[in-house]
């Protein structure tokens, strides 16, 4: 099932996300990078733009196998309608799952500090015009053909417009769980509330602090 994040917009399910990731993990050409490019989408909420400007260093990582990315503002030069804060970085939180496949990346290539993370078989950089020919692929291969047709994950950024939909619903739905989605999702907490209105839970009328609001 799908859930509405806005009207007319519909985000993917945990279940078809990791399906195109897997789709992508198993194509012979570049498979091993494409799946952890869209997995650094799927599960830090990145724009296409930052993943591709991740270096090596930019990935922290922890003793207990999660960690950080160091989102710098070049990846964020074409999402200022996104973000009040295009020209600073700022740091995501990295699950273990994601963790693991950034470190085996790295390991894979035998990478640098300073080199991309995300670079195809043959030593080219990875490109709008290849992820975009792959998604299409991907989605056409994972989705029914009724979602095909749909506006279901027409575009790639639908990887993360489905993570911070669950980032909304996982968590307690307080103002600093709203701004700290908001920070590593790189949006204003205004537009994040307003793209993601949907995905915000209403208060009951027994939650609303009446006796708060009356005048003395």
């Amino acid at each position: 099932m799908t859930a509405v994040v806005s009207e007319g917009t519909f985000h993917l399910s945990d279940r078809q996300c990791f399906a195109i990731l897997d789709w992508a993990g198993e194509q012979l050409q570049d498979g091993l990078v494409l799946r952890a490019f869209l997995a650094s989408i799927a599960l830090a909420a990145l724009h296409p733009e930052e993943a591709l400007a991740l270096r090596v260093r930019d990935v922290e990582l922890a003793e207990d196998g999660a960690g950080w990315l160091l989102v710098h503002s070049q990846g964020q030069e074409r999402c200022g309608k996104d973000s009040d804060r295009a020209g600073a970085g700022r740091r995501v939180p990295v699950c273990r799952e994601l963790a693991a496949i950034l470190k085996e990346e790295a390991i894979r290539r035998d990478l640098l500090p300073e080199g991309a993370i995300f670079v195809l078989d043959d030593g080219r950089p990875l490109t709008a015009e290849v992820y975009r020919k792959v998604w299409r692929q991907a989605r056409e291969a994972v989705l029914r053909a009724h979602e095909i047709d749909s506006p279901l994950g027409r575009h790639i950024s639908a990887l993360r417009d489905a993570r911070i939909a669950e980032w909304l619903k996982n968590g307690d739905q307080t103002a600093r769980h709203l701004l700290a989605v908001a920070e590593c999702a790189g949006m204003s907490a205004p537009r994040l509330a307003e793209r993601f209105a949907n995905c915000l839970r209403k208060p009951t009328r027994d939650e609303i602090p009446w006796d708060r609001l009356e005048p003395p």
